[in-house]
């Protein structure tokens, strides 16, 4: 097994080069052909057609040839794409889960349980990708330029890619399927860094995921620190603002709720931060409002506070009394996400997301 991505890279750029050239080739060759042609035969010099009955060996050489280089530029595709499908294995690489839909990527780390809006890898180590969609979505297609390496996300089933970082730095993730409105939104962030920095991401991400909310006050006041850790407004653009528009004025896909109307009424589950909190993890049936219990109780906090700022009137209007929120902390237990936080392998688990390296020899 190779497991580089400099060599699929290579390979794939060698492909697009050869390919791209006798495009170029042909594309003269006919063109020449084509003036050549029209000015011998212009019926100025012939004004009278003649009669071809045919030609055996062109006939033969102009499918003869082009069957060859059909089959020539076919393997010369393939060398690339073999190599994106030997694909290391899960108990040798990094596994990330990869959930899109629109308008937007998530990156699970199942073994840590933890997620992103943006991708986190450590250089060197082979990343494998499990690609999905949610069953009533549509098809995107996760790419990542710099690595020329892509494949769709396709509802209700899971694909597969690979890549292996060669050095630092921060790489474009687009949609490369049409999906939609705001399918050119559709961008994400690759960000591979040192193993080092790796695991101090990783330790920062599973310390907010298992953080236990037992104070009422830090998760009623939008500025508490730990709502403002979760960066609520890029939370809000990369989950929110493609169906509730930027500043929350609603519309722009079918039934996306205005959140700077006063028809507080027609909200499903009520306008108040903790009925926000309860949409922001249990989505609403019968809508396109799915859940997002991938982001962790503060992030869902700090959204919900956002979308109460974008009305006019201020957030007054989603105030709730101290007893509703801890109605909602006992409800989804948030207070004893200590414990899980606790007990959680942390050490483990960050060992064991970094240290998978390929024990299997390459082939």
């Amino acid at each position: 097994m190779i497991l580089a991505s400099r060599d699929i890279i290579d390979s794939v750029d060698k492909a697009w080069w050869i390919l791209t050239g006798i495009s170029v080739v042909l594309f003269i060759g006919i063109m020449t052909a084509l003036v050549i042609f029209a000015i011998k035969y212009h019926r100025s010099r012939n004004p009278r057609a003649a009669d071809i009955s045919g030609n055996t060996k062109l006939e033969i050489a102009w499918t003869v040839l082009p069957t060859l280089l059909s089959v020539y530029m076919f393997f010369v595709g393939y060398e690339g794409f073999a190599l994106m499908r030997d694909m290391p294995s899960e108990e040798n690489s990094i596994v990330v889960e990869v959930d899109a839909r629109q308008w937007a990527f998530t990156f699970r780390y199942p073994n840590a349980d933890i997620s992103s809006p943006d991708m986190y890898v450590p250089v060197g180590k082979p990343i494998r990708c499990h690609l999905t969609a949610p069953d009533d979505d549509v098809i995107h297609s996760f790419y990542i330029p710099y690595f020329r390496t892509k494949e769709d996300c396709v509802p209700g089933r899971t694909n597969y890619m690979w890549f292996q970082a060669d050095k630092i730095g921060v790489y474009n993730i687009f949609c490369a399927e049409y999906c939609g409105k705001d399918h050119a939104r559709m961008v994400s962030k690759l960000h591979v860094v040192s193993e080092e920095d790796y695991r101090k991401w990783l330790t920062q991400r599973l310390e907010d995921r298992f953080r236990p909310i037992d104070d009422v006050a830090a998760v009623m006041d939008a500025k508490s620190e730990g709502i403002v850790a979760s960066n609520a407004a890029e939370l809000y653009t990369v989950y929110c603002a493609s169906c509730h528009g930027p500043k929350g004025e609603g519309g722009l896909v079918e039934g996306a709720r205005s959140f700077i109307d006063n028809a507080t009424d027609k909200w499903k589950k009520g306008v108040t931060i903790p009925d926000m909190f309860r949409t922001l993890t249990l989505g609403l049936d019968g809508t396109r409002m799915k859940a997002f219990d991938n982001l962790s109780a503060w992030d869902r906090f700090a959204l919900a506070h956002h979308v109460a700022s974008l009305h006019p009137d201020g957030p007054g209007r989603s105030d709730a009394p101290i007893e509703e929120y801890k109605k909602l902390i006992d409800e989804f237990k948030l207070a004893e996400q200590k414990k899980v936080s606790l007990d959680f392998p942390v050490d483990e688990a960050i060992e064991e997301l970094v240290e998978k390296t390929g024990s299997e020899k390459n082939k």
